[in-house]
């Protein structure tokens, strides 16, 4: 991945990787959500994988990404909590993610 989808591909994954340590009480006490350490982790590791080209498809790697987040958020909205803001954070970013990958496909296709 490269130019903006690239760039927002890296601070998407500093969030994911950010949410992990909020969660996992290094970064703020109090705050510690065990369950989704790795989660959050890990999706921050798809994405730098789908940044380095490790995963070949930009899309495959937003929707598994958007896949675990949405699955998240549901945790959230059932367990209340102040973390919904950064899944608000993780969603837009996501969607403004597949916007420019559909965006790549569709120029792809009238050339």
């Amino acid at each position: 991945m490269t130019g903006p989808l690239g760039g927002l591909t890296a601070v998407l994954a500093l969030l994911y990787f950010g949410a992990s340590l909020f969660h996992s009480g290094i970064v703020v006490r109090g705050s510690v959500l065990d369950a989704a350490t790795i989660p959050e982790a890990l999706l921050g590791v798809v994405l730098v994988a789908g940044l380095v080209g490790l995963i070949r498809s930009a899309l495959a790697t937003y929707l598994i990404v958007l896949a675990g987040t949405l699955f998240g958020l549901t945790i959230v909205v059932l367990r209340g909590g102040v973390d919904l803001w950064i899944h608000v954070a993780m969603l837009t970013g996501l969607l403004v993610g597949l916007a420019l990958i559909l965006r790549e496909r569709g120029r792809a296709v009238r050339a």
